[in-house]
């Protein structure tokens, strides 16, 4: 059997219990802890991050109601948060603050990157809906979505270094990189690409993301 072969059965492979479990532990500690980060009355970042992923995790370890309650409302965040959540902690933890999340503005992703999830989740909506002509859900499960992501991310992340692009671009590259071969091997958190790379919860920020970037641009053009 050659690797197209094994790649080809085992992009569909459903995740295990116990895959299930751990990430869907790990992601919402991972959210909750940004979500809880910006409130701790803490002035050195790191701490922040410290208290607030020891407190969650403590809450998730003696206490079975919180995270079983957000699974029935929310299901599992996706691999795509748990990444980006992990990749804010990283930047306050090297120093100072440079998040994906919580950088100003003006130095923030650009509007149009977050059109892409805007636009993939309305699709899905609609699909659920079966508004739309095709499904485009099932293509989650073909291995050929996957490997288009990983070179469409791979020319993303070389045009990065070699044209010397805003820092976010390899940010986000490197997230979506990382999530997809997160999916490859553990096929979490349902074994469909698209829950892997997009949840309700991070298609809701990519709106007040876009809405903001907008609002930004359009108050610097009446300023200038």
């Amino acid at each position: 059997m050659n690797i197209w072969d094994w790649l080809a059965q085992t992009a569909t492979v459903l995740p295990q219990l116990q895959m299930q479990q751990v990430f869907h532990t790990a992601s919402w500690l991972a959210v909750l802890s940004w979500l809880s980060v910006k409130f701790i009355p803490l002035y050195d970042k790191q701490w922040r991050w410290l208290v607030s992923s020891l407190f969650g995790f403590l809450v998730l370890l003696c206490w079975s109601t919180p995270l079983s309650s957000l699974g029935l409302a929310f299901q599992s965040p996706s691999l795509m948060s748990l990444c980006l959540c992990v990749a804010a902690a990283w930047e306050d933890l090297r120093g100072p603050s440079r998040r994906l999340f919580y950088s100003t503005l003006a130095v923030q992703a650009s509007g149009w990157m977050w059109l892409l999830p805007i636009t993939v989740g309305w699709m899905l909506l609609m699909d659920t809906f079966g508004f739309l002509p095709w499904d485009i859900y099932s293509i989650g499960f073909e291995p050929a979505l996957v490997w288009l992501a990983w070179v469409l991310m791979g020319l993303w992340m070389a045009s990065a270094y070699l044209l010397t692009l805003a820092e976010w671009h390899r940010k986000v590259a490197t997230c979506v990189l990382v999530a997809t071969g997160l999916f490859v091997y553990t096929h979490a958190p349902s074994g469909n690409a698209w829950d892997a790379w997009l949840d309700p919860g991070l298609w809701l920020f990519a709106h007040i993301r876009w809405l903001q970037s907008v609002w930004f641009q359009r108050t610097r053009i009446n300023h200038s």
